[in-house]
């Protein structure tokens, strides 16, 4: 076995004057709201999941008042209702300056009254109907985004601004539908989403008319999908075109300790399989399923109820719906990679192959902790029956890789000096290991692109700055990441 000893120390460019707690930090650069109630008691380090009764856009509206220079909206429905404020912000973003571009859905323009009520200066684009031509052998389907940015291009890199997840814009999915926001502060992210926005656009002015887009199977990759945000890796994914579903099997297989699925429309039994797959494992797994848009699926019917028994329940209200679109894994397991998958992608095979749709992967102890304080109060309204509380088991520091059994050891951790990194493969691989602080700035390349032997490998990185950083080791296939926390 050949051991490998690095030192890495990273200069004072960037230095940090405010120690940044480790749980915490996400939050300045991520922000998370629930339309219904959340359950405190879930939480597992202080920080407590906030529900916005009635008033999810108004926080959206707040949002698009501050801007300054560009707001690009792509969603799907809008209908109108009494005391809508979003209508208003826009126009009055419109009338200072602000340039704004607004996407709908094609099959939805009939009806989406709010979109009637924007000033008929700003440009408008809808997507291609339902089923009509499109390319490389499928159909356009929908435009299902739901996304806005702002201030992209602000030279305030703070103020820009991405807002997703699984609400439509009507008064039940402000209040009685289930729904969750997440909104990040982020300029490389914003840029990103903007890039996506451009392909369906068909160009890249802000402000200007619309050219000829790209919809549904049609469009290119948009390119970059990891980021680094307020110290976690997050990943960003849009349908069709980016295998989206393969990332959710993916991160349903990294299951170690719990895994909640909440889901609006699920038809994608390869999905349903592997939750019930990894229960049977030991993970302690639970899922909501829609009963208005899920019934008559073979997950729904079949693969869940009888693979999770009591831990699966069905919302069957009448005149609301369980709308979220998530998963949550690992919120449990601080040290089993914990993540949050969310946004406006249901679990079906258009989803997949032929609607414009965005996910977020955010890899985070305490925001994937957030949404489980949603879930759990969300199974025990819909089913009366409380989920299980899983201790916290990290003990030893020791994680395997994505289930590659290769092992990562970082100690200490908070580390006030040099942090110790044992990285142990089990088979010889291609490694690339880098350093980010918490801007997503890379500080330090460990490796790049070299073959490691099976074996443990020792590194040694002193940040030489308070703060948070993040370790990235890319091995093979698998990606992995863990904070290393500099008193």
């Amino acid at each position: 076995m050949k051991k490998i000893v690095i030192f890495i120390i990273y200069g004072t460019c960037c230095i940090f004057s405010i120690k940044v707690n480790a749980q915490q930090g996400i939050l300045k650069y991520v922000k998370v709201y629930f339309t219904q109630p959340v359950d405190n008691t879930y939480s597992n380090n202080g920080i407590n999941a906030v529900q916005l009764n009635n008033s999810v856009f108004d926080t959206l509206a707040a949002y698009i008042n501050r801007a300054k220079y560009t707001v690009d909206l792509a969603q799907y429905e809008y209908e109108t209702y009494t005391g809508d404020p979003i209508a208003t912000a826009i126009n009055n973003a419109y009338s200072r300056g602000v340039k704004v571009r607004y996407i709908q859905d094609g099959n939805e323009a009939a009806t989406n009254s709010g979109v009637k009520l924007l000033n008929a200066s700003i440009p408008l684009l809808s997507s291609p109907v339902k089923n009509g031509s499109a390319c490389n052998g499928e159909q356009y389907n929908i435009m299902h985004n739901k996304f806005v940015v702002i201030d992209e291009f602000s030279p305030d890199t703070t103020q820009a601004i991405v807002w997703t997840g699984s609400p439509d814009w009507d008064a039940n999915m402000s209040s009685g539908d289930y729904n969750n926001v997440i909104i990040f502060q982020s300029k490389v992210l914003a840029r990103a989403f903007t890039n996506e926005f451009d392909i369906m656009w068909g160009d890249t002015t802000h402000g200007g008319a619309a050219g000829t887009g790209k919809f549904g199977s049609c469009k290119p990759n948009s390119g970059t999908h990891v980021f680094h945000i307020g110290g976690s890796e997050v990943e960003l994914y849009f349908s069709p075109t980016d295998s989206t579903n393969n990332h959710i099997i993916d991160e349903i297989k990294s299951a170690k300790k719990d895994l909640y699925c909440g889901m609006n429309d699920f038809s994608e039994t390869t999905d349903a399989t592997d939750i019930v797959n990894e229960k049977n494992a030991g993970v302690s797994a639970y899922a909501i399923l829609d009963s208005y848009s899920s019934a008559g699926t073979t997950p729904f019917t079949t693969t869940l109820p009888n693979g999770l028994g009591s831990n699966f329940t069905p919302y069957t209200n009448a005149n609301y719906l369980y709308h979220n679109k998530f998963l949550i894994v690992n919120p449990s397991a601080p040290c089993d990679n914990p993540v949050v998958l969310t946004g406006s992608h249901n679990w079906t095979a258009s989803a997949d192959a032929e609607n414009d749709e965005n996910t977020v992967i955010v890899h985070n102890d305490t925001i994937a902790n957030l949404y489980l304080q949603s879930f759990a109060n969300d199974f025990k309204v819909i089913s009366g029956t409380a989920v299980t509380k899983i201790t916290n088991p990290c003990t030893t520091g020791i994680n395997s890789i994505d289930n590659s059994g290769s092992q990562l050891d970082v100690y200490p951790n908070p580390y006030n000096g040099n942090a110790t990194i044992n990285y142990t493969l089990t088979q010889d691989t291609k490694v690339t290991i880098s350093v980010y602080n918490i801007m997503g700035e890379k500080v330090a390349t460990l490796l790049s692109d070299i073959t490691l032997e099976a074996g443990q490998h020792t590194f040694q990185f002193n940040g030489n700055a308070a703060g948070i950083y993040i370790l990235q080791v890319i091995e093979g296939n698998h990606i992995y990441t863990r904070k290393l926390v500099q008193e």
